[in-house]
């Protein structure tokens, strides 16, 4: 048979060029936004049982576990080009430093410094040589909780940044991505899809047996053990995407195929206990790393470059919580008008956080002036 001319379309483009031309800066400002647009029904109805995600998904995720997760398919797609483009191990390492601590550091002293003593009753007293020094350890370990005495004990949600959680698996995932480079696995995405699946069963027999372990050292350092068995899964399919969304088809039926079992599933577990979410979260990863993939290169929707003044996602995502809680706790808003103000001001807020604190580090530094060549025979330097 002869070879069409207009081979199957993809799921990750061939070409470099194709790969560099996708929309993961547009669902990236967007997932941060569903975060904080489900993080509204929590803060201020003290559920998020009726936001309509996870009606349609049963309850079992809403639209803010949605969107880290997609955080974390995205990072694993991107962080393992980072490392490959990377000159060094410690040229990536700084790299990575030079994303998440800044904007990380200074939000989490915005949130113990200046909202904290504004809202809690002991008021500017809480700031002492004892918090500074808390902050700091917790703010070097990624450590998400911020001391909130009672700054919020009036809201139904008393969390200062209950957001800032992920934080801390996202850098252990850039660790990760390091070790599977060192060690050449990267290049051999075989033995990655193979821990992919072994998470993803140890996930299942988790929740057969009704087990959530954690607890101890381990989940001091590294975070919830059993919190891991939902995120790695996100983050290692991303990165698979490197090899293998290059042969799997691009395909409207099949990503609607997905789609509707993912929410098939949902429904079937929805209040069954953890037994019930298997199917769910064995389908989720790929079912949303499809989906992910399918919008960040489609060429039929024509998203618009959401970082082309800058990449806010972050910043948005680092101050959202907080300013829901200072919002419902400051105004008596309708909740229609909560949501909009918060989705707003979040926005706002990640725009000052990358133009005042985080585009100073990520932005490559112009490169030095080079000292004129002596031209040779009258001619000038090419």
């Amino acid at each position: 048979m002869r070879p069409s001319l207009f081979p199957p379309a993809k799921l990750v483009p061939t070409e470099p060029g194709e790969v560099r031309r996708n929309h993961f800066n547009a669902i990236r400002l967007a997932m941060a936004m569903a975060v904080i647009w489900s993080h509204c029904f929590a803060l201020y109805w003290g559920t998020e049982e009726n936001e309509p995600v996870s009606l349609l998904l049963g309850g079992l995720y809403n639209a803010g576990s949605v969107g880290v997760r997609v955080f974390f398919i995205i990072s694993g797609f991107l962080i393992a080009q980072s490392w490959i483009a990377s000159r060094s191990r410690a040229d990536y390492f700084a790299k990575r430093v030079k994303r998440i601590y800044p904007g990380f550091i200074v939000a989490t002293a915005v949130c113990t410094f200046i909202v904290v003593p504004a809202y809690a009753s002991a008021g500017w007293s809480l700031v002492t040589p004892g918090a500074v020094v808390q902050w700091a350890w917790h703010a070097l370990t990624l450590h998400g909780e911020v001391p909130g005495a009672d700054a919020f004990a009036g809201n139904p949600g008393q969390a200062v940044n209950g957001a800032l959680w992920s934080i801390r698996y996202e850098a252990w995932c850039y660790v990760g991505v390091a070790v599977l480079g060192i060690a050449g696995l990267i290049r051999r995405p075989w033995t990655v899809l193979a821990v992919l699946l072994g998470v993803i069963a140890g996930k299942a027999l988790l929740d057969i047996a009704g087990k959530q372990p954690g607890g101890g050292i381990i989940e001091a350092v590294f975070g919830w053990p059993y919190a891991w068995f939902s995120l790695a899964p996100c983050f290692l399919i991303g990165l698979l995407a490197q090899v293998y969304g290059k042969a799997i088809p691009r395909s409207p039926l099949l990503l609607a195929g997905l789609l509707a079992a993912l929410i098939a599933a949902a429904q079937a577990g929805a209040g069954a206990g953890p037994q019930g979410r298997v199917a769910f979260d064995i389908l989720f990863p790929f079912a949303a790393a499809y989906a992910v993939f399918y919008l960040a290169y489609s060429r039929a929707v024509n998203l618009p470059d959401a970082a082309r003044f800058g990449d806010f996602s972050y910043g948005a995502y680092l101050y959202g919580f907080p300013i829901q809680q200072m919002v419902k706790a400051s105004l008596g808003l309708p909740f229609a008008v909560y949501v909009v103000a918060c989705l707003a001001l979040s926005l706002m807020a990640g725009v000052a956080s990358w133009n005042l604190v985080e585009q100073w580090f990520v932005r490559p530094r112009p490169p030095r002036p080079r000292r004129p060549a002596v031209a040779v025979g009258g001619m000038e330097p090419a």
